[in-house]
């Protein structure tokens, strides 16, 4: 029989009939057995061999698909062969023992070259090693240079069986030893992604043993606590319990040591500042494939933060549930999201589900629907903010509510307009307050009417009764007509009721308060300088103020002596108008009073609060200097 070509054995069939050369060709390469490095247990085997059946040669001969590599060899001097030269290649074809008495007698090997060159082998023995499902991988063989008729004796044949069959052995604990090696490797990589995890974690891990012995913490637990490494393994973490949480949370852990019931807690665990924080504690069991508990692991969550703004959070969901306000949210596009019960009381919807039903402009009147639409709306989107009164209408009724709107975007933590807010006031009782009020406030007026009458009248019949009198009664009831004009700037107004102010001015109306202080048809405060126009709110402010003045002149400044006298002038530079106030020819001036009077704090704070101005004193000897300095764009409001 001529030997076989290269791959000729690889493509042959399986030798016994369940294997074939393609199983061993991967059986070798699973092994990763095929040029290793040499092995003492290989080498011993092979002179055990070689000594027994006394060969000078002897192989651990594995046939790959066009070579034969020998793990190990004694007399041949070489790692490997072409697969033209083996003769193992037919004893894996032959079953567990092939045997050649003569080498140059049997078909098989008449050609191969080691028997018709160098090294001229005559006698063959050699007997089969397996792999996993006795895959035939090779041989162990021995060789001589001259023929062996008798070829090898029972012992030698059953210790060429034996040493073979060990060497399977060696193979298949290699093949263990890999496992092995690769499940270390495995666990080992394992662990280091495993620390690399804990470490990466904002939470503190641990793990325990199946009893609860803590043998791992992460850097988080030792960065919390302060603790020194190792020294909380075991049952060493007790101690870092509150003394209120130790009890309960041991209580629990044990019974889920013994349950093997996930585990979850809050306590209070002990940081390295030495106070305590809120923790949320969780573990799990790691089960293996028979349900047994191998490891526990858990983590201890930091929730100190979070509980104190839950805290704070429940304190401002009362706020906003028992706030008499209306207090509402809503999505961008306009629906309800939320209204508290002050809000649904008002505009008279039953609960959260029908406000829920509705969008921002039903709550409106028509009118206060159209503002919200064309002002209150681009103002929001443009400045962030708008705040004014408005109109809500009764759901059940009706009936227009008078509220002070004001609503505003909220953001999520990235700034982004996620809704609209607002906090509304319900503005019908001040309103009827406000109307309480004005109506006492035109009755006094009324009143103080009636008496500046009175008095001219008064003034009017002593004239009749004496006609010497008639010149100082036309003046004394003119003047008294010029404060009767004045007092209408000066006393509180509702919109109705304030005297028209179209067209009026600083000057114009200064001329018309100071008529009042005319005397013999000669004005005693001199009124020049730039003029400019002012609104309703400017107009009382500044009526109160030197009103408050000229009173003060009259019973101690300027005003106050036949020779003195005012002059009141008013500058306009860049963006500012400044009204200046200077008495002459009164009483000396000794320096500021030691305290300021209800008129003049009055004043102060109408010019601070209402035009945002600044009043200036000077109390020099010859007379009292007062400028009072306003914006120009806060004179027209």
């Amino acid at each position: 029989m001529d030997v076989p070509a290269p791959h000729a054995l690889a493509e042959a069939g399986p030798t016994d009939g369940r294997w074939s050369a393609a199983d061993r060709i991967a059986e070798l390469r699973d092994l990763a057995i095929l040029d290793s490095e040499p092995e003492p247990l290989y080498d011993d085997l092979v002179r055990v061999a070689a000594y027994v059946c006394r060969a000078p040669v002897a192989l651990v001969s594995l046939v790959d698909a066009e070579r034969q590599w020998f793990k190990s060899e004694v007399g041949l001097g070489k790692r490997e062969l072409p697969i033209t030269c083996s003769v193992c290649a037919h004893t894996i074809e032959a079953g567990d023992l092939l045997i050649i008495p003569d080498l140059t007698a049997d078909p098989r090997t008449t050609e191969n070259p080691l028997v018709t060159g160098a090294p001229a082998f005559r006698f063959y023995a050699g007997a089969v090693i397996r792999g996993s499902y006795g895959i035939p991988l090779g041989a162990l063989c021995v060789l001589d240079r001259v023929p062996r008729p008798d070829g090898l004796d029972p012992e030698q044949t059953a210790t060429l069986l034996a040493l073979a069959r060990q060497i399977s052995s060696l193979l298949e604990h290699r093949r263990t030893l890999a496992k092995v090696a690769a499940r270390e490797a495995e666990l080992a990589a394992s662990e280091r992604r495993f620390r690399v995890m804990t470490a990466a974690m904002p939470q503190m891990v641990w793990t325990t043993r199946p009893d609860g012995f803590h043998d791992y913490y992460n850097d988080r637990w030792y960065e919390f606590t302060g603790v020194p490494y190792g020294s909380t393994d075991g049952e060493g973490w007790n101690g870092m319990f509150h003394p209120e949480d130790q009890e309960r949370a041991w209580t629990r852990w044990r019974h889920c040591l013994a349950t093997g019931e996930p585990y979850e807690i809050e306590y209070r665990l002990r940081h390295h500042s030495g106070d305590y924080r809120w923790t949320l504690g969780r573990a799990m069991p790691i089960r293996d494939a028979e349900g047994r508990i191998e490891r526990w692991f858990g983590t201890c969550t930091d929730i100190d933060d979070l509980k104190r703004a839950e805290a704070e959070a429940r304190k401002l969901a009362v706020i906003v549930e028992t706030s008499k306000d209306f207090i509402g949210l809503s999505t961008l596009e306009g629906a309800i999201t939320h209204l508290n019960e002050a809000a649904l009381t008002l505009v008279g919807l039953p609960d959260l589900a029908a406000a829920c039903a509705c969008k921002v402009h039903d709550f409106f009147t028509d009118d206060s629907r159209r503002v919200l639409a064309e002002t209150v709306m681009p103002a929001v989107r443009r400045e962030g903010f708008w705040e004014g009164e408005l109109a809500f209408r009764h759901f059940v009724t009706g009936e227009p509510v008078s509220v002070l709107y004001n609503i505003f975007p909220v953001r999520d933590p990235t700034g982004a307009e996620i809704g609209y807010a607002t906090v509304t006031r319900d503005l019908r009782e001040a309103k009827r307050a406000e109307e309480a009020r004005d109506l006492l406030i035109r009755e006094l007026s009324h009143r103080i009417k009636n008496i500046f009458a009175v008095v001219g009248g008064l003034a009017a019949l002593t004239a009749r009764s004496d006609p010497a009198a008639k010149p100082f009664v036309a003046a004394f009831r003119e003047r008294l007509g010029a404060l009767a004009r004045a007092h209408e700037y000066v006393r509180p107004h509702s919109p109705d009721s304030a005297p028209p102010v179209a067209g009026q001015t600083v000057l114009g109306l200064m001329r018309l308060i100071m008529a009042a202080y005319e005397e013999d048809g000669r004005s005693r405060v001199m009124i020049s300088g730039d003029d400019a126009e002012i609104g309703e709110r400017t107009a009382t402010a500044l009526a109160l103020i030197m009103h408050e003045q000229a009173t003060n002149a009259v019973k101690y400044g300027g005003l106050s002596t036949r020779a003195g006298g005012v002059s009141l002038s008013g500058i306009r530079e860049a963006d500012r108008y400044t009204l200046t106030w200077r008495e002459e020819g009164g009483p000396q001036v000794t320096g500021a009073p030691s305290r300021k009077g209800f008129g003049t704090v009055l004043a102060e704070r109408s010019v601070a609060g209402q035009l945002d101005g600044v009043l200036e004193h000077d109390w020099a000897p010859g007379g009292l200097l007062m400028r009072l300095s306003v914006p120009l764009e806060n004179l027209r409001t």
